[in-house]
């Protein structure tokens, strides 16, 4: 399976959790509490695996982009420090 198609496999995952809890809310469906948190830790731990695999597959890419080496380090230290701290 190529790069770009595990990204999208992976954010296909994330939108499925994300709409099983959607419909349930959506439709008054009764909500177990702990099946809920589940699919949110699911969803969040999903998208953290998608964003590894985005800066492993596309980090040379965005390196390459025409920007300002201050820009894009100030750019990238946001970008991590904002991972870390979640």
């Amino acid at each position: 399976m190529s790069d770009d198609k595990q990204l999208i496999h992976r954010l296909n995952r994330v939108q499925g959790q994300i709409e099983a809890i959607r419909k349930r809310l959506v439709n008054q469906e009764p909500m177990d509490c702990v099946e809920t948190l589940r699919l949110i830790k699911a969803a969040n731990n999903a998208l953290k695996k998608f964003g590894e695999a985005y800066v492993s597959t596309h980090l040379k890419e965005c390196v390459r982009q025409d920007v300002p080496r201050e820009d894009l380090e100030a750019s990238l230290q946001e970008v991590v420090s904002s991972a870390f701290y979640l």
